[in-house]
């Protein structure tokens, strides 16, 4: 019985190691140097080369107004997040030509009315306007 595993043992060994040389050996036809394959190959996109006369990169220009909402933004963020009661919410804040969006979820209308008086005491709000979702719990 010892000899039975041995020999199937052994079958299959061989037979594993017959299928590794005879699916490695067609990839030893290739002879060309790797020097040679390199130069062969086109790139998938043009390269562009840098002009002569600037050696410096651009800023990306950045449009103005989107600056400016965007700190107006972050700046009733932060007068929110200063506030005891409604740091612990997730309110996010949008902001465009001075009006500005309240979202996320509340737990009380007076944490809601809370987040709308700070976002409007901000310097540079124009107006607010609550998606404040009151969720018991939030």
């Amino acid at each position: 019985m010892g000899n039975r595993c041995c020999k199937a043992g052994l079958r299959t060994f061989a037979a594993t190691m017959g299928a590794i040389c005879c699916l490695g050996l067609p990839g030893c036809e290739n002879k060309s140097a790797p020097d040679e394959t390199a130069k062969n190959v086109t790139p998938s996109a043009p390269i562009a080369k840098p002009s002569a006369g600037s050696q410096k990169a651009e800023p990306p220009r950045v449009d103005p107004a989107a600056a400016r909402d965007a700190a107006l933004a972050a700046a009733v963020k932060a007068a929110l997040a200063a506030d005891a009661r409604l740091k612990s919410f997730a309110i996010d804040v949008r902001a465009a030509n001075g009006a500005v969006e309240l979202y996320g979820t509340v737990d009380a209308k007076s944490n809601r009315e809370k987040a709308e008086k700070i976002a409007a005491a901000v310097d540079g709000v124009k107006s607010v306007k609550s998606h404040l979702v009151l969720v018991s719990g939030s």
